[in-house]
């Protein structure tokens, strides 16, 4: 008898990118949240390049990530 409970979904080439992206923007944001930090504690401004790719990692975030359940 096979246990269903056990069974995955197939994953897409696209799941597999999906994860990918979702993954290197939550990377980013972790390697980089110290910016973020620095400018709440004393003021020192986030560089644009690194403000600008952070924003594109939360809206990759957004975008991929599996809403929270309730």
């Amino acid at each position: 008898m096979v246990d269903l409970s056990k069974l995955e979904p197939v994953k897409t080439a696209q799941d597999v990118a999906d994860q990918l992206d979702l993954e290197q923007a939550r990377a980013y944001l972790r390697e980089t949240n110290w910016h973020a930090f620095a400018l709440l504690e004393d003021g020192t401004p986030i560089p644009s390049e690194i403000a600008t790719v952070r924003t594109a990692a939360r809206a990759t975030i957004s975008r991929l990530a599996p809403a929270p359940l309730n």
